[in-house]
């Protein structure tokens, strides 16, 4: 399995089963962001990748921000749409349930929106490109979930270990910027995943 199959297993399994920190809705309205256009290749030494990588495996994102996932291990090809938004300089993806369904690449209807949680609520991702190499660092879920418990943090449980920011797009765009350390750190953390920008003819 892939880097990206992982981070796909991952975030579904916590978005849809229970034990996920989601957004009420987008912090900010949604567009592709043209660095993400082209191809990527998960770098073999990211530390949640603990097998050999195909040769043939990768991402490609074309020009609307549709990504389409070859994994060798695989004859389909799961896709779905990465579209974000920046805040103060920090850029994010937004992925809606529709969203996680095609990045899980099931084959399968989308299964309905969990109990409790609006049709349009997100989770957000945090990424960075930097020569030609992109961090993806996933939501802090547990020190996320025992800060809300301790109070130092407000969020709806909308069920068992699930928990909802709510508010309109100017607060969530708020606590963004006052807690930094709701994301894992980029560098050095296991759930950071990293890829290469391939080159021109590969």
């Amino acid at each position: 399995m892939t880097p990206m199959r992982r981070l796909a297993t991952v975030i579904l399994a916590a978005s849809l089963l229970g034990g996920c920190v989601m957004f009420e809705q987008a912090p900010a309205p949604l567009a592709c962001d043209p660095a993400l256009v082209g191809r990527w290749i998960p770098l073999s030494d990211s530390p949640q990748d603990r097998v050999p990588l195909g040769k043939d495996d990768y991402a490609d994102v074309d020009a609307q921000c549709h990504v389409r996932l070859r994994d060798n291990n695989r004859r389909d090809e799961p896709s779905f749409d990465a579209l974000g938004f920046e805040v103060d300089g920090d850029r994010y993806l937004a992925l809606g349930f529709k969203e996680l369904e095609g990045l899980f690449g099931t084959g399968k209807e989308a299964p309905p929106t969990p109990k409790g949680m609006p049709a349009g609520a997100v989770t957000l991702l945090k990424y960075r490109i930097h020569d030609d190499t992109l961090q993806i660092a996933m939501l802090d879920t547990v020190t996320i979930m025992q800060r809300v418990q301790q109070g130092s943090l407000k969020a709806r449980e909308t069920d068992a270990s699930t928990y909802l920011f709510e508010g309109d797009p100017r607060r969530l765009r708020d606590l963004l910027r006052r807690y930094p350390e709701l994301f894992e750190a980029f560098d050095g953390k296991a759930k950071t995943l990293r890829m290469q920008r391939a080159k021109a003819g590969t």
